[in-house]
């Protein structure tokens, strides 16, 4: 019995630190002193843990077009928030601000904030400046919310 107890104790400590070790530090990979704001066309949206993922075509000033990874929080968080796995699509117009990876040619976002853009809007450059002053991160759960814009579950 107690040879049991502590095989299962030290199954569970070897599951435990497996989990700590694939989580990462947010610095580690993104430089939280910077933001940049994107935008761009979804590519895909992966809904889960222990980070949701978009991935965002965005033309760049040259010509150049990129397949940006935007990490985001998990899907228990963004479920709180009021977020689904049907809030964004594959075409659809976003606007992200966030804190760019530290390898530039990674090309990866942490969001910190995201707006759908309807279809047929001009671009707007005063919300360049308001996606990223909504977003500081000395503010208690800030989050992209389905509340700004328009609401994440559209009907299909």
């Amino acid at each position: 019995m107690m040879r049991s107890l502590g095989i299962l104790v030290a199954a569970g400590i070897c599951v435990a630190s497996l989990q700590i070790q694939a989580h990462h530090a947010i610095s580690e990979i993104y430089d939280e002193e910077r933001t940049v704001v994107l935008e761009g066309e979804v590519t895909s949206f992966l809904f889960g843990n222990p980070h949701s993922m978009v991935h965002v075509r965005v033309h760049d000033s040259g010509g150049g077009v990129h397949t940006w990874a935007v990490e985001w929080h998990g899907s228990r968080k963004l479920k709180r928030l009021g977020w689904t796995a049907a809030a964004l699509s594959a075409g659809d117009r976003v606007k992200m601000c966030g804190n760019p990876g530290r390898d530039p040619a990674a090309f990866r976002l942490y969001l910190l904030n995201l707006a759908r853009i309807s279809p047929g809007a001009e671009p707007e450059t005063e919300a360049h400046a308001s996606l990223c002053a909504q977003t500081r991160r000395d503010v208690q759960g800030t989050s992209p919310s389905p509340s700004r814009g328009d609401a994440p579950d559209r009907p299909r």
